[in-house]
């Protein structure tokens, strides 16, 4: 019990960094989707039904890594040492 305690409450603590990480994955999972209808050269990969499909796909995973992961990369406090320009 004491370990999800612990998880959520650093999950909680570190969690600032899932807004700023849900907007910027969505900026890439765009602008790949867009390339990906690029690169493919049939005529369908620009239908409006198709470019939401992949958007909708494409952004599920990234939002996923970003609320599983991001609180977690960083969740260690870094030791401040004199000189280390931190």
């Amino acid at each position: 019990m004491m370990d999800w305690l612990r998880f959520a409450k650093e999950w909680r603590r570190a969690s600032a960094v899932i807004g700023t990480g849900l907007f910027c994955s969505f900026l890439t999972c765009l602008a790949g989707t867009v390339l990906n209808a690029l690169l493919d050269r049939h005529l369908y990969a620009f239908d409006s039904s198709e470019l939401i499909r992949r958007l909708i796909i494409g952004y599920a995973g990234s939002a996923a890594v970003v609320v599983l992961a991001f609180p977690f990369l960083g969740a260690g406090r870094r030791r401040r040492e004199t000189g280390d320009g931190a």
